[in-house]
């Protein structure tokens, strides 16, 4: 057994550890270990923060760029929700010979003495075959309305079918996860997309809002043919997006949220215009905006082009006071709303689904709107 020393250096100044190591002769040789070779330089303060500065920034620069590529994703994967409604639609008219109604307006008896907006199946409810969604159409009774009395209550036959949430009725950048339930129910299935019922005018004036008789592809009660569509189907507008409702139900006072989330509500029977619809400081009746696919009523299943996409100015319902079918009819200004920047998708009826600008005129919009209204579009 031999002590090692190392070169000429001499460790008597130093602290010094002395060893075994195996040489692998079955002895241990002795070594010195001096504690200045076993020091670790460590980092400064200064350095530390350095680092973390520099962490900082590259997570500065990285997270826009995850967020817009997840925003980019999420706008896809809604223009696919879309063109399979387009499909679905499509599939509808070749085998019924026509689409959809926005709702059909026509309760049958025992129930035939309410007024016809009881009757109110969207069109997103009619097309569930076409969509793979058997499972929930084969739970539906479409011949009831869709509130019976006493209670105007969901009725059993359709209280599984209300309380789904489908996925493909659902824009993955819209956050809200339920609008809570009602009508006899503990939880609603609410949707993104809606039918568009047209322009919001009848030729361009009053009455406003009225899904009855709309020059859209879509309308209360009488179904509209592909060949009805004289304007085109590539520049007639068939469904769009709109985003879930928030803030309180039934509120009286300044607007509680954004504009994008909530609608004003004009008192039963009040005309419905852009001065009533200004005036008004009451909020979400009843039930925020898009809380049920199976309904085509303004506030949920259908739309119109009145306002631009994401028009700043809040959307705004009534329920119509009327002689005949259309009387309690709600009526309303609904916007295409989108979580998506700039814009909005909008379904076209030829299938093909397209996003178009905030920025878009106003007249073009409403023209993109109407199925015959023989209106110059300029792409």
């Amino acid at each position: 057994m031999s002590l090692k020393w190392w070169g000429r250096t001499n460790f008597s100044s130093y602290p010094r550890l002395l060893g075994d190591r195996d040489t692998g002769s079955g002895c241990g040789e002795k070594y010195l270990i001096s504690y200045q070779s076993m020091h670790r330089r460590a980092f400064t303060l200064v350095e530390l923060l350095v680092v973390i500065a520099i962490m900082a920034v590259l997570m500065g620069l990285l997270l826009p760029a995850v967020q817009k590529v997840r925003a980019a994703a999420q706008r896809t994967q809604c223009q696919n929700h879309l063109r399979q409604i387009g499909i679905a639609l499509l599939a509808y008219e070749n085998a019924r010979g026509a689409l959809p109604t926005a709702f059909p307006g026509n309760p049958k008896a025992p129930y035939d003495m309410l007024p016809a907006y009881f009757h109110t199946w969207s069109a997103l409810a009619q097309i569930n075959p076409f969509l793979e969604q058997e499972a929930i159409y084969n739970r539906m009774n479409l011949d009831l309305p869709v509130y019976v009395p006493p209670l105007f209550a969901i009725s059993a036959d359709n209280q599984f079918a209300v309380q789904q949430s489908v996925r493909i009725f659902r824009c993955p950048s819209d956050t809200v996860e339920s609008l809570g339930g009602g009508y006899g129910v503990p939880v609603l299935g609410p949707t993104n997309y809606a039918v568009c019922v047209g322009s919001g005018t009848t030729g361009g004036a009053a009455p406003f809002g009225s899904p009855w008789d709309a020059d859209g592809a879509f309308r209360a009660k009488n179904p509209v043919r592909i060949a009805d569509i004289r304007d085109g189907t590539s520049t007639t507008v068939a469904a769009g997006e709109s985003t879930l409702g928030e803030g309180p139900e039934a509120f009286a006072g300044p607007i509680p949220a954004s504009p994008q989330r909530v609608y004003a509500y004009v008192n039963t029977g009040t005309p419905l215009n852009d001065a009533t619809c200004a005036a008004s400081q009451f909020w979400n009746k009843d039930r925020r905006r898009g809380f049920l696919w199976a309904t085509g009523e303004i506030r949920s299943g259908s739309y119109n082009h009145y306002l631009r996409p994401n028009d700043p100015t809040y959307d705004c319902v009534s329920n119509a006071v009327l002689p005949g079918p259309q009387n309690l009819t709600a009526v309303g200004f609904r916007a295409a709303r989108s979580l998506h920047p700039g814009g909005v998708n909008s379904l076209f009826c030829d299938g093909s689904v397209r996003y178009v600008d905030n920025g878009i005129s106003r007249d073009t919009w409403r023209a993109l709107a109407t199925r015959a209204g023989s209106e110059t579009v300029s792409e």
